[in-house]
């Protein structure tokens, strides 16, 4: 379920939450501003609460959803090459850990003996606390999508990883519903919520889709 609303007037189901917030960056998005005041900024994150992941610039994770969740239990980078100042976020669990053995990925070395050795008998590498995923590319206004939108790979390893079977994945901030597509594609139920039409409307027509 997805609805259109602010997240400060929901009252959410018991589950995980998984979340790319506003980042408070300037960004133009369509009807809420990107440039808050500090206190009306962490009143907007306050809706978080355990378990959650937070994906977001590191001042803000380690600045803001640390003095609102406390101690965070496991921080990954999420890196990325490309042409502007800041090219990487970071990605914070509260309340919860993920297993990287759930997840593999090609091993850094293959040449290597004994990792050739282990790549000959199908074997890959569990996931290290560092994920190289590109950015999602040509988003534009043009094209009638989200400014900001987070990759479907990265999302995708993070349920892969963190969320229980059964466990409702939840998002205060969905934006163009990348989360909640990647929970549904992972079979998990989906609780959303997005202030802004158009972005609802992408959203739902995504999750129609998938």
């Amino acid at each position: 379920m997805i609805l259109n609303q602010s997240a400060l007037e929901t009252k959410f189901p018991d589950g995980i939450m998984i979340s790319d917030p506003p980042y408070n960056q300037n960004y133009h998005y369509n009807s809420y501003s990107d440039n808050l005041m500090q206190s009306e900024y962490i009143r907007l994150l306050g809706v978080f609460r355990k378990p959650c992941v937070v994906i977001g610039y590191p001042e803000m994770i380690i600045n803001i959803m640390g003095s609102i969740l406390g101690h965070v239990d496991e921080v990954v980078c999420w890196v990325y090459p490309s042409n502007t100042a800041k090219q990487s976020r970071l990605i914070g669990w509260w309340g919860c850990k993920p297993d990287f053995r759930k997840v593999g990925q090609p091993y850094k070395n293959p040449n290597d003996k004994r990792i050739k050795k282990r790549i000959a008998e199908g074997k890959c590498a569990r996931l290290y606390d560092w994920w190289e995923i590109n950015q999602v590319k040509n988003v534009s206004k043009k094209n009638n999508t989200h400014p900001c939108p987070v990759p479907e790979e990265l999302i995708k390893r993070i349920i892969l990883t963190t969320v229980t079977e059964g466990q409702t994945v939840i998002d205060p901030f969905a934006g163009s519903g990348t989360t909640l597509v990647g929970a549904k594609n992972c079979g998990c139920p989906y609780f959303g919520t997005e202030i802004d039409t158009e972005y609802f409307d992408i959203s739902r027509g995504r999750l129609n889709e998938n």
